[in-house]
């Protein structure tokens, strides 16, 4: 590998470029965006796999430093194929026995940060599972690849996250004298053939108008799939004091539908207390009133003024006024799903509570991708699934150390074989040669001058 043959490729793009350009007829931008898109990627694979053969080759005749290192050749030209946002790249490269640590190795491979088995570069990888955290597996691989990997390999890359690396980070802790927690679950088919719960928490300074809706203050979502309670809510607990300074937190508001285990946060952060969400007490109190709705205004009455009595003497009337015994038990349930969540009802008479939509985050963060659309889960997808659907929603922007297996986080960050390779000779003198192109030399600033002198001065570091 050589100068000459990187002149080539180059001459070959800009002729290729020139060509598309003489035709007879005006071209039209769509064709001018899909062909010179298709010769520029076909361009950088080309000159990519150049590059890396290069420094290969530079590593090859670097005898001193692989004394230094131990390294001694095994074989040369073992291939190894990549896929990049570029498309898919193969290139040549030498095996070496690491004398020092009696392994055998790829140098360029470690110098470049590829794992052992690794086929899709982290960049596509964090691509492809953000893409799949909005749209199905399929659609995925299609708006990141043109559908060129299959959907199954989306499918294991989301399987393969580091889950424990899925937490938004603060650059430091928060001060807030008031919290607010929505908790809610959304119930998800998965592919055994049964439904689970997913719960799910919102953690909120409080809300804001905009426009027509309430919007969330610095919004951290968290999904508590295959946790029993007492572990979800260490979780949230711990979050919290790493989000915010504990000794500002007055108050903290954990605002559901009464369920068991949301009434268990009050167990774990001493400063919260319980608020029935309105969705879930309105939805209550329809319901038991479908055929005795003239009761409402007075089930609202007692509740707005404390009363529990009154909401007691009501129930029997309504009781004693149910058609058949389908209402009676629908009645029953009711008063007693409101007497035991009295206190937590009644508390918006006392407190400033604030709003509180739990519904309304589990329709955004996991119904939007989990449930709203006829699928099923297997219990690993949905774990993962949820936990990134929680974290993008959080704001959270997916990177490579997220995309990584766990038993891989620094695998080739603490080995890697470093070369000082002076490949700028090389790509500096074809610069140089493609200088001399005519219609370089004028100096006349055309679209053609300005794009071949940006070839010219384009660099690349290894």
């Amino acid at each position: 590998m050589n100068k000459v043959i990187l002149l080539q490729i180059v001459s070959n793009f800009i002729s290729e470029i020139l060509k598309f350009f003489c035709s007879s007829h005006v071209r039209t931008l769509a064709e001018i965006e899909d062909e010179l898109f298709r010769m520029t990627k076909a361009f950088i694979r080309e000159i990519v796999k150049a590059y890396l053969e290069l420094a290969d080759e530079a590593i090859l005749k670097d005898k001193t430093s692989r004394k230094q290192r131990g390294l001694v050749v095994e074989r040369r030209d073992d291939k190894r194929s990549v896929y990049t946002i570029f498309g898919d790249i193969s290139f040549d490269r030498t095996y070496y026995f690491d004398k020092s640590h009696d392994k055998y190795v790829y140098p360029l491979d470690e110098a470049l940060g590829l794992d052992k088995y690794e086929r899709i570069s982290k960049t596509v990888t964090v691509k492809l599972v953000e893409t799949a955290g909005q749209v199905s597996y399929a659609k995925s691989s299609s708006n990141v690849t043109s559908g060129e990997l299959s959907k199954q390999t989306v499918k294991n890359k989301i399987h393969s996250l580091n889950l424990e690396a899925l937490k938004t980070k603060v650059p430091e802790k928060r001060s807030a004298h008031v919290l607010h927690i929505d908790a809610d679950e959304d119930h998800v088919s998965l592919q055994e053939g049964r439904s689970t719960n997913l719960p799910l928490i919102c953690i909120y300074e409080g809300t804001f108008k905009e426009g027509s809706k309430n919007r969330c203050i610095n919004p951290i979502y968290m999904s508590g799939y295959g946790k029993d309670a007492d572990e979800f809510w260490l979780e949230v607990t711990d979050r919290i004091y790493d989000l915010y300074d504990p000794e500002d937190i007055k108050d903290i508001y954990i605002h559901g539908d009464g369920a068991n285990w949301i009434r268990q946060g009050i167990n774990w952060l001493p400063e919260s207390k319980l608020v029935l969400d309105k969705f879930h007490l309105n939805k209550a109190i329809l319901e038991s009133t479908a055929r005795q709705p003239e009761k409402r205004r007075y089930i609202y009455r007692a509740i707005n003024t404390n009363d529990l009595n009154s909401f007691k003497k009501i129930s029997f009337e309504m009781l004693n006024d149910a058609l058949d015994e389908k209402e009676r038990r629908r009645i029953k349930d009711f008063r007693r799903y409101i007497t035991n969540n009295w206190q937590s009802i009644t508390i918006r008479n006392e407190e400033d509570c604030g709003s509180s939509s739990p519904e309304g985050h589990v329709s955004h963060v996991l119904s939007s991708r989990l449930s709203s659309r006829p699928m099923a889960w297997s219990r690993k997808g949905l774990k993962a699934m949820s936990a990134l659907r929680a974290y993008i929603c959080s704001g959270g922007k997916v990177t490579s150390e997220q995309v990584k297996k766990k038993d891989q986080e620094g695998e080739n960050a603490d080995k890697r074989h470093k070369f000082t390779l002076n490949l700028g000779d090389i790509f500096g003198s074809v610069a140089s040669e493609l200088g001399c192109i005519t219609v370089l030399k004028t100096g006349k600033v055309t679209p053609l001058y300005t794009s071949l002198k940006g070839i010219c001065h384009s660099g690349f570091d290894f």
